[in-house]
C-alpha cells in the first residue's frame, strides 16, 4: 500500500484523538473544580453522553453501509460532521458566565451530546473506510498501527493541552479560548481522508438491507461476539486511566504540576511499542500477542495501588509498562475485526464494515461511560471534595479503582480471549473463497 494512502488514512486520527480525549481525560475534573458541578452529577451526565454514543453508533454504522452517492459510502458521512464537531467541542468548553447550577448543567448535557453524535458520525466511517482499504491479514495490522500512532500522538497533544489549560491563571478563560483554536486545526486535518481517499466501488450497495439484520448478523458471528467481548472488558480498565489519571496525579502523587505531564508516560510507552507489537503478531499471530499484551497491561496496572505520595519514579515507570503493554490491543483487535468482516461477507454475501465498527466503537463507548458514571458516583460517596485534601477513604477509593478495574478486567480479557478462532490460516482460506465468488461469471438473466 502507498505511504501516501497510510498517512492519508492515519495521521488524522491525531485530530480525532485530540478532541475525545481532551473532553473524556480532562473534563470531569474541570467540571467540578472549575465549574464546580457536583461530581455524581457530572459523572451521570458524561457517561449518559457516552452511552447515548454508544447507542448512536450501530444506527450510523448501519446508515453508512447502506449509503450510496458518487463519491462513496463513508466520505459524505465525514464532511457532514465536521462543522458540528468543531461548534460542539467549543459549546462543551466555554459555557456563558453568571449560569446557574441547571442551567450550566443543561448547558453541559447539550454540547456533550451534542459532540458526542458528530464524534459518532465521523469516526465510524472513518474506521469503516480503514477496513476497506487492503483485504491482506497482514497489511490490515499495518494500516491500523499507523492510525493507532497517530491516535496516541493526538493523546501527548492533549495531555499536553490539558497541562497548559489546567496550569493557567484562568482555567475557566484559558480553555474557551483554547478550543476555538483546536477546532480550526481539527477540521483542517479531518478534511484529508474523506478529500483524498476513494472508496472501492464494489462495496457500494452490499450493506445490510436492514439495521436489525445487520445487528444479528454481528451478534450470530462468534468471532465478532469474543472480540468485541474482550475489547469491551479491555475498554472497562482503560478507561479508568482517562477519568483518574489527574485525580491521582494530583491527590495520590501530590503533583498537580504533572496532571498534563503523568499519561504521557503510558502514551509515549504505548506509541513506541506498537511496531513492535505489529512484528510480534506476524511471527506468532495476532491473537496469541494480543493475549501477552493483555496479562502485562493487568500486572502493571495492578501494581499502581502502592503508588502513594510523591513516589513518581514508580508510577512513571509502571505506567511506561502499561502503556507498552495496551499499545497491542487497539492495533491488532481493529486488524482482527477487519477479517472478521471477511468472515461476515463469506456467511452473508454482505459487506458491513459500518455495522461492525460501529459495534466496536459501541463496546468502547459503553464501557467508557460505565467507568465514568461510576468513578464519578464512588468519588462522592468517598467523601471527595474538590481542591482540598483528601481523606484516606477517598484516597483508597481512588487507588483501589485505578489499580483494580485494569487489573480484573485485563486479566479476564486474556482468559476469554483463548477461545478465539479466527487465525490467519482460517482468514486465508475465507479469502480464497470470496475471490472465487468474485470472478465467477454472473448469472444470465433468466429468458423466459
Amino acid at each position: 500500500m502507498p505511504l501516501g494512502t497510510l498517512l492519508a488514512f492515519g495521521v488524522p486520527a491525531s485530530g480525532i484523538a485530540f478532541y475525545i480525549l481532551f473532553i473524556q481525560f480532562y473534563f470531569l475534573k474541570f467540571a467540578t473544580d472549575v465549574l464546580l458541578i457536583a461530581p455524581a452529577a457530572i459523572g451521570l451526565l458524561f457517561g449518559a453522553g457516552r452511552i447515548w454514543d454508544a447507542v448512536s453508533d450501530p444506527l450510523v454504522g448501519y446508515w453508512s453501509d447502506r449509503t450510496r452517492t458518487r463519491i462513496g459510502r463513508r466520505r459524505p458521512w465525514m464532511f457532514a460532521a465536521l462543522p458540528l464537531l468543531a461548534v460542539t467541542f467549543v459549546m462543551v468548553w466555554s459555557p456563558p458566565a453568571g449560569l446557574g447550577s441547571g442551567a450550566l448543567v443543561a448547558w453541559s448535557a447539550v454540547g456533550l451530546v451534542g459532540f458526542y453524535t458528530a464524534f459518532t458520525i465521523y469516526s465510524v466511517p472513518h474506521l469503516s473506510l480503514g477496513a476497506e482499504l487492503s483485504d491482506d491479514h497482514h497489511e490490515r495490522s499495518r494500516i491500523f498501527a499507523v492510525q493507532r500512532m497517530a491516535f496516541t500522538l493526538g493523546m501527548m497533544l492533549a495531555f499536553a493541552g490539558i497541562q497548559y489549560v489546567s496550569n493557567a491563571q484562568d482555567e475557566r478563560a484559558t480553555a474557551s479560548g483554547f478550543a476555538v483554536l483546536v477546532a480550526v486545526g481539527v477540521t483542517l486535518l479531518l478534511l484529508l481522508p474523506p478529500a483524498v481517499l476513494r472508496e472501492p466501488a464494489r462495496h457500494q450497495g452490499r450493506g445490510a438491507t436492514s439495521a436489525f439484520g445487520a445487528l444479528r448478523d454481528v451478534l450470530r458471528n462468534p468471532h465478532a461476539r469474543i472480540l468485541l467481548s474482550v475489547w469491551f472488558i479491555d475498554s472497562l480498565g482503560g478507561g479508568v486511566l482517562g477519568v483518574l489519571a489527574p485525580f491521582v496525579t494530583e491527590y495520590i502523587l501530590g503533583r498537580p504540576d504533572l496532571i498534563g505531564v503523568i499519561p504521557a508516560f503510558f502514551v509515549f510507552a504505548g506509541v513506541a511499542a506498537i511496531p513492535v507489537w505489529v512484528y510480534l503478531s506476524r511471527r506468532f499471530g495476532k491473537r496469541n500477542v494480543w493475549i501477552v499484551g493483555m496479562l502485562g497491561t493487568s500486572g502493571f496496572f495492578g501494581a499502581t495501588f502502592f503508588v502513594g505520595e510523591g513516589d513518581l519514579v514508580l508510577l512513571a515507570g509502571l505506567l511506561v509498562g502499561a502503556g507498552a503493554s495496551m499499545g497491542c490491543g487497539g492495533v491488532i483487535g481493529q486488524s482482527m475485526l477487519a477479517d472478521v468482516v471477511d468472515y461476515d461477507e463469506y456467511t452473508s454475501g454482505e459487506r458491513k464494515e459500518g455495522s461492525y465498527y460501529a459495534a466496536w466503537g459501541f463496546a468502547l463507548k459503553l464501557a467508557m461511560g460505565l467507568v465514568t458514571m461510576g468513578a464519578g458516583t464512588a468519588l462522592q460517596l468517598a467523601g471527595f471534595q474538590p481542591n482540598v485534601e483528601q481523606t484516606e477513604t477517598a484516597k483508597l477509593a481512588l487507588s483501589g479503582i485505578f489499580a483494580g478495574v485494569p487489573f480484573f478486567a485485563f486479566l479476564l480479557g486474556a482468559l476469554l480471549f483463548r477461545r478465539f478462532r479466527l487465525d490467519q490460516a482460517e482468514h486465508g482460506r475465507i479469502r480464497a473463497e470470496l475471490l472465487r465468488r468474485a470472478e465467477e461469471p454472473a448469472a444470465p438473466p433468466h429468458a423466459g
